[in-house]
């Protein structure tokens, strides 16, 4: 892990009362959960509805 990357993993956990290693895997287990596929489908909607408004609507 790049020596700053580390550093601000350290400070984050820190700030959340959080061991470093708990710190990395919450943010991993966020990565890959849920909200992923949230934004996945957010940005899958965005998409079809910028589709829309390109052809006028129709």
């Amino acid at each position: 892990m790049p020596a700053q990357l580390k550093k601000l993993a350290k400070i984050a956990a820190a700030e959340n009362e959080r061991s470093l290693n708990e710190e990395i895997v919450a943010r991993l287990e966020r990565s890959f959960g849920h909200d992923d596929k949230d934004r996945q489908r957010a940005a899958r909607l965005l998409t079809e509805a910028l589709a829309i408004i390109d052809k006028g609507g129709r």
